[in-house]
């Protein structure tokens, strides 16, 4: 069985109150591997420009990571700048450079097609849609995306949202996506447009799983310093 997740890997540079990094790996596709390589072996589809560090990306590869489908094309990586509040909760984006990942388009390697389970991370919905056209036979699908895919591309993501198992998204982005300010209705409004679950990320509230027969909600481990 393999895990297969196509998505972003970037360069951030993110400010807090308690400290700040420059140029650090990040990226959906990037977090996911690290998470779910704990659990699984992954394989990653995803872009970075000549200016990446390849090196950084080895952590990865120790996991059980397979990089082979990451491309390296000519131009800039893909960098993300944010500066966070002291409670860390909100934040505020002071610049983003697309690069390399402004035309990316997803190919997969012909090994990663039989993929079992595959994780489509918040990138374009049109992208998304294309990926899954390449996966042969995946037995779940899972989804990220953000409010500016809601607003900008809303036609595609609900078409998307027919073909996905689990539609993972933030509260904030689930009240946008259905309109509906209660957050238990916005996920059921998720629901009936295909998923088979809705996963609301709460931040340090935990996170939230609803089906069509559960109501699930985990609370964040109490952590003294992020």
């Amino acid at each position: 069985m393999s895990l297969l997740v196509v998505g972003s890997i970037a360069l951030d540079s993110v400010y807090t109150p308690f400290g700040e990094t420059a140029d650090a790996p990040g990226g959906s596709a990037v977090f996911f591997s690290a998470a779910g390589a704990m659990l699984h072996p992954v394989q990653i589809v995803g872009v970075v420009g000549t200016d990446y560090p390849l090196g950084a990306l080895k952590a990865l590869e120790a996991r059980g990571v397979d990089l082979s489908g990451v491309e390296q094309a000519p131009g800039e990586s893909f960098r993300w700048k944010a500066k966070y509040s002291y409670d860390l909760a909100s934040r505020e984006t002071l610049e983003t450079r697309l690069g390399v990942f402004a035309d990316f388009r997803p190919k997969l390697p012909p090994k990663f097609r039989d993929a079992r389970y595959l994780f489509l991370g918040n990138i374009d919905p049109e992208l998304q849609l294309g990926v899954l056209d390449q996966v042969k036979q995946p037995a779940l699908v899972a989804c990220d995306t953000m409010n500016y895919w809601i607003h900008s591309k809303r036609d595609l993501l609900l078409e998307l949202l027919r073909h996905i198992d689990i539609l993972m998204v933030n509260d904030s982005e689930a009240r946008e996506l259905s309109g509906d300010w209660n957050i238990y209705r916005a996920a059921r409004w998720v629901l009936e447009r295909g998923p088979k679950m809705t996963v609301i990320k709460q931040g340090e509230h935990g996170a939230l799983l609803v089906n069509h027969g559960t109501v699930f909600k985990v609370p964040a481990y109490p952590l003294q310093e992020v």
